[in-house]
Parts: structure tokens; C-alpha cells; sequence
């Protein structure tokens, strides 16, 4: 079924080369199914500065295809666009009731995310193991060939993630392209929203289990879905609530069961007294039901799992795409504890190997979507916590 509700729908010289001749702009097992097809082409643009900033299908569907694959068999066919309004506003594309976001190539940035992950590895060699995940946005995972082709002002993201992860060495990359389009006809993006949903997250999750090579949870035994309707999320606000987009989106979640406690320090170092791993979000306003995960934006958090005790811990440094990631990790180990990068330095000075020896983590987990690695913000904030 595809993601439109009724109709659904070397590299550092081709992204610099490609730079030059388009106009700068801002801006152990497995759990499930269909295959890849050719991915749309389109060109590398730079822009001056990043900025940020996804969309469905039928909630139902995923929830029993995602129990145990990455990849799937089956080819994808696309749907027949025909007729399907396409609206280009400054800050994000409209296609049917769906919104994506635009993403442009910004290389010094994209270089400071490789530094930071680059000498994290090497801060961290045989102290712990480094892991290191771009997500793609929907736009080049979702949105039709035949409609992604029309719109060449934007970045090629599998370009891009290629030169980055190209330039990262001593690091576990985690590849998510290829596996993310090879699911593009279920629900693994908003429409109305920039995030990923928790069914996407849970395939970049199986692919970082199976790079870390012990197994992974259990989808069906190890978590209880939760569902939360009427989400109207970043893309029906920054479209000015376009009538298009008023088709709100379901956030489905996933508690696990081994717990749902969650200690988080906020960022004015008080505790978050009340939320929980999946907080009951049901009655909350349209636009918020996003922060069912680990409590949205907080600069510091520690999940303790209590069926294990064998003192295994990761660390996972995110942004906001990782919160709908962070309850997977869960089952696999006594300890998660949780970074946002963009807001720790607020409540702790200590930097990335002051955390691994506090606390004796042995996995870290870079989590970031890729417009993250054009976001002149963003990039120095990971570069001073990596340190």
C-alpha cells in the first residue's frame, strides 16, 4: 500500500561538480518485506547554511510485515501520480496530502559531521564501539520517481551519505538507504510531519543489530504497540496548516516490556517528573504527540531495564529522529542512557569520553537524520560534546 492515503504513494567530485552547475539554495534473524527499485536521480546542490526539517500509509500494515526483515523481496511498484496536485512552497514540497522536506548539500558542515565521528572513534578505540546512522529524509525514499525528478534544486541524500560515510573510518556505519526504500510503500514517514514513524525506526534498528551482531529484540514479544491519533505535526505548521495537509497522521509506539520508566534530566537540570519511555499522549494537543517518545527534547536521559543485569550500556546520541529509536534499544541492554547533544551542555560539562567512563558504556550510537549534517548549529553543537 502506498503512502498516499487514496493513491499513496569519486563522490566528493560529483557532489562538487554537481555544486557548481545548480543554484545555491538554504534550507541474527529479521523481521519483513517489499524490494528495492531504482532509486530517483537528482542533483547535489549546496546551500550556504542547513536548516531542518517527513510522511504515510495504513497504520496497520507495518506493525505485522516489520517483525523480522530489513529488506524485502517483492518488487515496488510506484503509484500511477497522474492528476496528483504538486505544490512547491519555500520550505517544503506538497504532494497529494503528503509534505516533504527539501535538503541541500552544505560540504563544510557535512566535513565537520565526519571530524566528530571520525575522532570519536578514535577517542573511543578500545573503550567502547562507535556506531554511526544518517537517516534519510522521505523525500528521497518516498516521494514517487516520477514526482522526485521534477524537483532538482534539492541534494542526492544517498550521494551525500556516501560521501560522508566514505570519509568516516574506525566507525560501524549503519547503511539505512537502501533498506528504508525497500520499505518506501508503508508507513515509515509522516505526512504532515518531517520525522520518521517508530515502524521506520524499527528498520534502521534491525540493521544496527545486525552490524552489532547479537541479535536483535523481538517486535511482537518484547513490546506492546500503542496508537495516537489526530497527529498534525512540523509540516502542517510550516505550510501555514494547508489544507492539503489536514489529514492527520497516527503515531504508533512501541512500550517495551521489559519497562516503561525513563529518568529525564531537563534542560535546566530538574528531573521530568510523570512521562515514561511511551507516555499516553492520546489526549494531548494535535501537535504534540510526537514527544510520546522518551519525553521529546531532553539533554539527558537513563533508561534501567530491570530483567537484565549484566551491566551492558549504550549510548545514544541523537537529535529528535532518535527518540522514536531509543525505546528499541531497550531489551538489549541493563543500561540506555541518552544524550541530545543540542541542549547537554546545558547540564553537564562533560564531553563524549567523560560519559563512556562514568558510566562504562560499551556501544555508542551516533543517531542523526541527515538534514542534521547541514545545520550550522547542529554540526558545531556534536563537535564540541565529541570533544
Amino acid at each position: 500500500m502506498h503512502r498516499f492515503k487514496n493513491i499513496r504513494p569519486v563522490i566528493a567530485a560529483s557532489l562538487i561538480a554537481a555544486s557548481l552547475i545548480t543554484s545555491c539554495s538554504t534550507g541474527g534473524g529479521t523481521e519483513v518485506p517489499p524490494s528495492d527499485t531504482k532509486a530517483p536521480t537528482a542533483v547535489i546542490t549546496t546551500a550556504t547554511e542547513g536548516s531542518s526539517a517527513t510522511a504515510d500509509t495504513s497504520v496497520s500494515e507495518t506493525s505485522e510485515s516489520t517483525e523480522e526483515t530489513t529488506e524485502s523481496t517483492a518488487e515496488i511498484t510506484d503509484p500511477d501520480m497522474t492528476g496528483v496536485p504538486v505544490k512547491k512552497l519555500s520550505s517544503l514540497l506538497i504532494v497529494g496530502d503528503t509534505g516533504y522536506e527539501y535538503y541541500h548539500f552544505v560540504q563544510s558542515l557535512a566535513d565537520t559531521y565526519v571530524g566528530a565521528i571520525n575522532r570519536a572513534g578514535q577517542l573511543l578505540n578500545g573503550k567502547a564501539n562507535v556506531y554511526t546512522m544518517i537517516i534519510p529524509t522521505s523525500m528521497d525514499i518516498t516521494l514517487p520517481a516520477s514526482v522526485r525528478e521534477t524537483i532538482t534544486n534539492v541534494a542526492d541524500q544517498k550521494k551525500a551519505i556516501d560521501y560522508m560515510y566514505g570519509s568516516i573510518n574506525g566507525v560501524n556505519k549503519v547503511e539505512l538507504f537502501d533498506v528504508l526504500r525497500s520499505h518506501r510503500n508503508e508507513y515509515i514517514y509522516f505526512r504532515n510531519d518531517h520525522h520518521w514513524t517508530a515502524d521506520g525506526a524499527w528498520y534502521a534498528y534491525l540493521e544496527f543489530a545486525k552490524l552489532r551482531g547479537r541479535g536483535h529484540a523481538s517486535l511482537k514479544n518484547d513490546f506492546t504497540k500503542r496508537e495516537f491519533d489526530n497527529f498534525k505535526g512540523s509540516f502542517y505548521r510550516d505550510s501555514d496548516k494547508n489544507k492539503l495537509l489536514n489529514n492527520p497522521d497516527t503515531v504508533v509506539a512501541y512500550t517495551p516490556n521489559a519497562t516503561n520508566k525513563i529518568e529525564i534530566m531537563q534542560k535546566d537540570g530538574t528531573p521530568l517528573e510523570g512521562w515514561h519511555i511511551v507516555t499516553d499522549v492520546s489526549t494531548w494537543a494535535s501537535s504534540s504527540k510526537y514527544n510520546t517518545f522518551i519525553g521529546g527534547d531532553q539533554p539527558w536521559s537513563v533508561i534501567t531495564n530491570p530483567a537484565k543485569n549484566d551491566g551492558s550500556a549504550c549510548l545514544i546520541i541523537k537529535e529528535s529522529f532518535g527518540n522514536a529509536f531509543t525505546p528499541f534499544l531497550v531489551p538489549d541492554y541493563q543500561y540506555v542512557y541518552v544524550v541530545d547533544y543540542r541542549y547537554y551542555k546545558k547540564i553537564s560539562s562533560l564531553k563524549l569520553t567523560g560519559v563512556v567512563d562514568k558510566y562504562h558504556i560499551q556501544d555508542v550510537i551516533f543517531c542523526n537524520n541527515i538534514s542534521s549534517t547541514r545545520n550550522k548549529t547542529l554540526m558545531p553543537a556534536l563537535d564540541e560534546f565529541v570533544g
